[in-house]
């Protein structure tokens, strides 16, 4: 496996000196099978007996923080660079949520035991830096090459719901087929009370993440159709795919992406920002200088687009409440009405 971080080599190298295993896990390892330019490094350190240990040894190299400590999970943060060192753990179900688990760290534990609580086979592949190979217990480079998405144990995936967008996240960023047990697993996910119950926050980023980082959200969109989590239109899903081949800051391609699902984004987010200019681009009514330059054969996002950009721009509004009181108007609830009236003529260069 290429690290192409001299600094991360370093640091491997300094824990092989205390007769310790450092396997490189998760996606770092996965993305290189996958052509994909890795930036996060995560290393599961086996050999050692305390984190404290493994802190000791990682202090020489910059700022140590043993942020998930009941996880047995370590951060070392460089000036340019944050990894996350950890001991191989078990998780065992205990409660509803996703801080249900009970944990055990164990710094002797076998990689197939430890891998085993992962989600799909294609993240539960290691690279084991001390004997240079890669470790690979539930066949995950074989579903690479296959293109697939496939769970690795029945019992342990359905212990977190969220797995169930997480599988259409991979599915659309990878644009892999979802192995036919997995999506059994996942249907019976979906009609668990834990799975309603899922948080919004949890539930958005992987929306985010997929949205981001896919050129074909399409995938992922019928998935959730299949899984009659979401009925999104065709035409709709189509819009989708177009906005995320376009060169769009991240922001605006949320917002273009959910004034399409306006619907969806009510259900998972509560980004008061994110929602006040996905209302005013579903909601926007085209003033007169807008129309004079929409071509008739601009297609649907570029007029999407447009309207976007000049939301991003609105100049301030000439007229506020204050003014109102001012011309001897008394406080009301026309107020609004009165505004959005004078706000729309000078949309259109009315007033001035």
């Amino acid at each position: 496996m290429k690290i192409n971080d001299n600094y991360l080599v370093q640091v491997l190298n300094k824990i092989l000196a205390y007769n310790v295993t450092p396997i490189l896990v998760g996606g770092c390892v996965r993305d290189q099978f996958l052509n994909i330019d890795v930036k996060d490094y995560d290393i599961e350190v086996y050999g050692l007996d305390t984190l404290e240990e493994l802190e000791k040894i990682l202090e020489e190299f910059g700022s140590v923080n043993l942020v998930g400590k009941s996880f047995g999970i370590v951060k070392l943060s460089t000036l340019t660079m944050d990894y996350d060192f950890s001991f191989p753990r078990l998780e065992n179900k205990i409660a509803d949520g996703h801080t249900g688990f009970d944990v055990t760290i164990d710094g002797k534990l076998d990689f197939k035991e430890a891998a085993k609580r992962r989600d799909f086979t294609i993240n539960a592949i290691g690279y084991d830096y001390k004997n240079k190979k890669f470790l690979d217990p539930f066949n995950g480079i074989d579903d690479i090459k296959k293109k697939l998405l496939k769970h690795i144990d029945d019992e342990t995936f359905c212990e977190d719901p969220l797995r169930v967008y997480r599988a259409v996240q991979f599915s659309a960023r990878f644009e892999f087929s979802i192995d036919e047990k997995t999506f059994e697993l996942c249907q019976k996910i979906v009609n668990t009370e834990e799975f309603l119950h899922l948080s919004k926050e949890r539930i958005y980023e992987e929306y985010k993440n997929f949205f981001l980082k896919s050129s074909k959200p399409s995938v992922g969109l019928r998935l959730l159709n299949s899984l009659q989590i979401e009925n999104i239109l065709e035409k709709d899903i189509k819009y989708i795919d177009e906005i995320a081949l376009k060169n769009f800051i991240k922001e605006d391609k949320l917002i273009l992406i959910f004034s399409i699902l306006e619907g969806v984004f009510y259900k998972i987010s509560n980004d008061k920002k994110l929602m006040k200019k996905i209302k005013s681009l579903q909601n926007f009514n085209v003033p007169k200088i807008f129309e004079d330059k929409v071509a008739k054969n601009d297609s649907y996002i570029e007029v999407l687009m447009k309207k976007l950009n000049m939301i991003n721009n609105m100049p301030t509004p000439l007229y506020t409440g204050k003014d109102l009181i001012k011309m001897g108007y008394k406080p009301s609830e026309k107020f609004k009405t009165i505004l959005d009236t004078l706000y729309k003529m000078q949309l259109n260069g009315e007033i001035c």
